[in-house]
């Protein structure tokens, strides 16, 4: 269990970070609400019919807070997948997924500690590079990638030339 932040003016909370399936229920909650909230901020659900293949993945990731299934993330393997762009992703190429905190759990530090278990898992996957993207509606989001030490990268994959799109690296 980790401590992290409780709601306002209450007490610190125990957060458990587990791994998961990407099939586990909570884990599709979690991504369920996530293209929800992105269908609201960009005015549609694109992002809904995008398709994980499960042997890609990785890891992924539920923090529970009082039981609850308050966030989750994933990681995929892109080695050597096409990158949108004429070429292929290097080998050792991760896909940060769908991190995601529910309304009444942000601001308590759990997308850092997502964020932490998924480099954690994408290191011991074998993986030496993290990709990763979001849209300029999501700016708590450009935030926290900047702030662990990611860095703008030339879009890739489907966010190619995409205005409203942000991509980012960082070496694991």
């Amino acid at each position: 269990m980790t401590e992290v932040l409780g709601a306002r003016g209450s007490r610190p909370a125990e957060a458990g970070v587990e791994r998961v399936p990407f099939e586990h229920p909570d884990a599709v909650e979690l991504r369920l609400a996530a293209v929800a909230e992105l269908a609201e901020r960009y005015g549609d659900d694109g992002d809904a019919a995008e398709y994980f293949d499960p042997a890609t993945i990785v890891a992924t990731v539920v923090i529970r807070v009082g039981g609850v299934a308050a966030a989750g993330g994933s990681v995929r393997d892109l080695s050597g997948a096409d990158d949108g762009v004429d070429g292929l992703h290097p080998p050792g190429t991760g896909e940060v997924k769908r991190v995601f905190v529910g309304p009444g759990f942000r601001r308590r530090g759990l997308s850092t500690l997502i964020m932490g278990e998924l480099e954690k898992s994408a290191r011991e996957a074998g993986l030496a590079r993290l990709v990763l993207e979001t849209g300029t509606e999501q700016p708590e989001a450009i935030a926290l990638y900047e702030k662990l030490g990611y860095e703008r990268i030339a879009p890739y994959g489907k966010y190619a030339g995409e205005p409203e799109q942000r991509c980012y690296g960082k070496a694991l």
